[in-house]
Order: structure tokens, then C-alpha cells, then sequence
């Protein structure tokens, strides 16, 4: 019987010790995965989204509900050497300044893309060219982009009937 009594009290023994330890493991979880996301929010800082393109636009649908590709080569500051590409439709169905929207994939260097969205406008100038500004907002990404935020303003001159041409763009990409 004393036997039997001492077995029950060691098998208790266990069975509360590995309840505590299961208690400590996910306490040893929680902490650490606090850890992770309190480290994840101090690394993502605002940090300058600033630089140029020189550029290529293809239309893909002729005027009034213009649509074309725009392709960049050029230098921005997180990407270094880098490329995009833009898919933009601009509505010349108004009257001026002419809306326009899109998206975009900025290539770094290593390969890592940023994604945007763009809303903006383009205006004819007396010169007969048309000032474009848009704003673009960070929807996320690849590799270190992953979890991108942020914004940047886009600024071309663009010149009617000429495919080729230059922009600059900044802001902030959070990361």
C-alpha cells in the first residue's frame, strides 16, 4: 500500500511538473514572440525615398482613355540601381488637369520590389507638355520590402508624341 501511495505521489509529482512546464514554454513563447514584433516595430523607420528615372512609355490604348507602360532606369535612395515599371491610365475625357491612376514595381538592385499605387494629375503647359505629379503609396513588397509602407511624389514633364522621358520621385518608404 505504501508502495502504491509513493508510486501515485511520483506520478503526480510528474504530471505537475510537466503541466508547469508546459505553462513555462508558452509563457518562454509569448515573451519571445513579443520580443520579435517589439523588434520588428523599433527596425521599421521612415527612411528617404528620393531619386531618378529616365524612362520609356509604351501606349497600350490610344487617347481619350489613354493607357501605357512606363519603364525607369535610374538610382533611388533603399533601392540604389534600380528599375520600375508602371502601368498608368490617364483619362483626357475632362477638362484639364487630366486625371490619371496605376500601379507600379520598383526593382532594387538584389531583386526586391516595392509596390505602389498612384493617383495624380497631368496638365497641358502653354509650351504644349503636359507637368504630370502623382502620388504614389507603398502597398508592401518583396524581401526586405515585405512589409513596405509610406509615400512619395512623382514629378515628369512629359512631351506628346515622345516616348522617352525623365522623373523624380520622393518621400519616405517605412521599413
Amino acid at each position: 500500500m505504501k508502495q502504491l501511495i509513493a508510486l501515485s505521489v511520483i506520478a503526480a509529482s510528474f504530471l505537475l511538473l510537466s503541466c508547469q512546464k508546459d505553462v513555462k514554454q508558452k509563457e518562454i513563447e509569448s515573451n519571445n514572440n513579443n520580443l520579435v514584433q517589439a523588434a520588428k516595430v523599433k527596425m521599421e523607420k521612415d527612411r528617404p525615398f528620393k531619386g531618378s528615372y529616365t524612362t520609356t512609355s509604351e501606349i497600350l490604348q490610344p487617347a481619350p482613355i489613354l493607357k501605357t507602360r512606363i519603364t525607369g532606369t535610374g538610382n533611388v535612395s533603399q533601392l540604389g540601381k534600380s528599375t520600375f515599371v508602371a502601368l498608368s491610365t490617364l483619362n483626357f475625357t475632362t477638362q484639364p488637369p487630366f486625371t490619371l491612376a496605376g500601379t507600379a514595381t520598383f526593382t532594387a538592385a538584389n531583386g526586391d520590389e516595392v509596390y505602389t499605387s498612384f493617383t495624380g494629375t497631368s496638365t497641358p503647359t502653354a509650351q504644349g507638355m503636359l507637368d504630370v505629379s502623382m502620388t504614389h503609396i507603398i502597398t508592401g513588397g518583396t524581401g526586405r520590402f515585405q512589409n513596405a509602407t509610406g509615400s512619395f511624389v512623382g514629378h515628369t514633364i512629359a512631351f506628346p508624341g515622345h516616348s522617352e522621358g525623365y522623373i523624380e520621385h520622393e518621400g519616405v518608404i517605412r521599413y
